[in-house]
């Protein structure tokens, strides 16, 4: 993978990861078909063309009435809005659970990229709490950045999201 040696700074998981990983990872993702609830939802980003972008995902693992949100983008299309659109489209997405009050990012503060990603979609950044680094490029200092259903609809995400449908096709 094209992106491996970009994203190994930042995610744990990219250490050791080989094609069998990813069609395993593939496999065990790719739906429960008799609906069960899963703990980690991910969304492979493509282009029109079909060229693999990145990964998004919605994870349950912040508790009760709450989602984190997880991404990465392939090093060949970083800084052109991959995540923030995608970050958008699940934060919205995660907002029309009837329980769900809040979605939450979170990242290391060393990983400037994935701050510039809620920042632009209005997150509030509410914590800065020590954390155990788990990547070579993480300080070990966790940002955290919260989006409530009551300050999406005004937010600068669901603006991006308004605009993106009128000019998509």
């Amino acid at each position: 993978m094209v992106s491996m040696d970009h994203l190994r700074p930042w995610m744990p998981w990219a250490r050791g990861y080989t094609p069998r990983i990813a069609a395993e990872f593939v496999e065990r993702h790719s739906g429960q078909p008799d609906q069960t609830p899963v703990q980690d939802a991910p969304y492979v980003i493509r282009d029109l063309r079909g060229r693999l972008l990145g990964v998004c995902g919605l994870h349950a693992r912040l508790g009760a009435r709450r989602l984190e949100i997880g991404y990465w983008v392939d090093v060949r299309h970083t800084r052109r809005g991959v995540a923030t659109l995608a970050c958008a489209v699940l934060t919205e997405l995660a907002l029309t659970i009837p329980d769900l009050t809040v979605v939450e990012i979170h990242h290391d503060q060393a990983n400037l990229a994935s701050a510039a990603v809620p920042a632009k979609l209005g997150y509030a950044h509410v914590a800065t709490c020590p954390d155990t680094p788990e990547a070579p490029g993480e300080i070990g200092v966790e940002w955290r950045w919260r989006m409530t259903r009551a300050d999406w609809p005004n937010s600068p995400g669901a603006q991006l999201l308004a605009a993106a449908r009128t000019t998509t096709p």
